[in-house]
């Protein structure tokens, strides 16, 4: 995935389960700060361009089975 940018459209699922969803203000060295409708976040900049794992693959589980 390409870097994210300000003004770019979002939506990430943090570790601890909390969807945001919003458009990007700023991007510094470590994350992004994401205005959507009801609320602000700071978002960490692996959330925004590490592609989501397979479930199976996050339990530890093989996908090939």
């Amino acid at each position: 995935m390409p870097s994210p940018r300000a003004g770019d459209a979002v939506k990430v699922t943090l570790k601890n389960g909390e969807t945001v969803e919003g458009v990007i203000e700023w991007v510094d060295g470590n994350g992004a700060l994401v205005r959507g409708s009801q609320k602000t976040r700071w978002v960490p900049l692996e959330a925004l361009v590490a592609p989501p794992a397979a479930e199976g693959a996050r339990a530890g589980k093989s996908t090939e089975e």
